[in-house]
Order: C-alpha cells, then structure tokens, then sequence
C-alpha cells in the first residue's frame, strides 16, 4: 500500500471517529428537542433563562385566532392558507415577561434552526404567530410528514424565509 492510500485511510478513519462522537455528544440534545416537539411543548425564554413552558391547550387558552398567510417557496407557486394559532407577543406576555427594552425574539426549531425577528414585528399586531393548525389540521410532526406541532409564521415576511417549522421555543432578547 502507497503512502497516499495510508493518508487516505487515516483521514476517513478520523472523520469517521469525529463524525460518530459529534453525533453521540449531541444525541441527548436532539432527543431533548424531539421530546418537546413530540409533547408539544413550547418554551418561552428571557436572555436565554427559561419562564415558562406551554403545552398546546394552555397556548390555545391564551387566545388563538385563525387568519389567512400566503406560504411562497422557492421553485413552488405561492400557497393561501388559513392557520390557527396565538400571537407571539400575547404567549410572552401569558408568561409575565415584558417585550419592552428588547430587540428581538430568537425562535428555535427542533432540528436546531432558529430565526431572529425584531420586537417591532412581533409588537405589530396581526402578524407574528406561533401556529398549529393549517387548513383546520393539526400541523403534526416531522415524523408525521407536518411541519409542527408549532411553527412560527410571519404574515408580512413577503417571501416566507424567517418562518421556523418545528418551533420549539422562543427566547427574547
């Protein structure tokens, strides 16, 4: 065997290594995640402190509100919808946390994407939501094939990129 097979060898055998440990440490953050998800709980944040947690019920006792957002993906027609969820600023405020002093909100989905939205959005009325029915479904879980069971979605975002399927939480800063 040359010398550039051997380096080829101990490159793949490290990557393999780092890979299977990056997946191991991680491993216990992804099923913490996939539980909220799977439960339907969501978290609600101050400058990375946990408040609150909601499950569905207590969310649509705050107030849910069915409304019209249009969903434009790329290389997809854009697609009318009609959600049923609760203003985000009226979840922080259930929680007693104050969205004044703050600049934005930062909103985790399970698989570990997040989203900023200034606080202006959010204090705007009628358009950031914190959803969990389209069409009058459940939007379900990912294992489902849904994009829930939260997903945060900004009617005036005019291309749909700071929505965040599989929203877990939300934290303010």
């Amino acid at each position: 065997m040359n010398s550039k097979n051997k380096i080829l060898i101990i490159t793949i055998a490290v990557l393999f290594l780092t890979a299977t440990a990056a997946i191991i440490l991680n491993r216990g953050n992804i099923e913490a995640q996939r539980e909220l998800n799977n439960n339907a709980i969501f978290i609600i944040k101050e400058n990375g402190q946990e408040v609150a947690q909601f499950n569905m019920s207590e969310i649509q006792a705050i107030g849910e509100i069915e409304f019209e957002a249009t969903i434009r993906s790329s290389g997809r027609d854009p697609q009318d919808n009609t959600y049923t969820g609760v203003l985000l600023r009226n979840i922080f405020e259930h929680a007693g946390v104050s969205l004044e002093n703050h600049s934005a909100i930062v909103v985790t989905a399970a698989d570990g994407y997040a989203s900023a939205v200034d606080i202006e959005k959010v204090l705007d009325d009628d358009n950031v939501y914190l959803a969990y029915i389209i069409d009058g479904e459940l939007l379900g879980t990912r294992e489902e094939g849904g994009v829930g069971p939260y997903q945060l979605i900004i009617r005036k975002d005019p291309f749909s990129q700071f929505w965040v399927k599989f929203a877990v939480s939300a934290d303010i800063n």
